[in-house]
């Protein structure tokens, strides 16, 4: 799972140059919810970019419910995906979802 995460987070970060990129990428791997609490930008990359079962993976379901809040949500675009994570995050806080499949 870890290389399959690798090659999305090195193709969410495209627009950065190739030895900044490996060095997010080895950063957030590290440390995924320090990172995204730093770097809201880069958050909502993910959020943007990866399916909700690698969120959770990536970031375990307490951390990601903690950095769902509604600034973040309100970044996202196209609407329909700002309501798709109002309801996650109201679903987090209920009930307990396993990291599978």
């Amino acid at each position: 799972m870890q290389l399959n995460l690798r090659h999305k987070l090195d193709a969410m970060l495209w627009d950065i140059p190739k030895n900044q990129r490996s060095e997010i990428i080895d950063v957030l791997l590290s440390d995924p919810f320090e990172t995204f609490q730093n770097d809201d930008k880069l958050f909502i990359r993910a959020l943007n970019s990866l399916k909700w079962y690698e969120l959770i993976r990536l970031l375990g379901r307490q951390k990601l419910l903690l950095l769902l809040t509604d600034a973040n949500i309100q970044k996202l675009f196209p609407a329909q995906r700002r309501t798709y994570y109002t309801n996650a995050r109201r679903l987090l806080s209920k009930y307990p979802l396993p990291a599978s499949r």
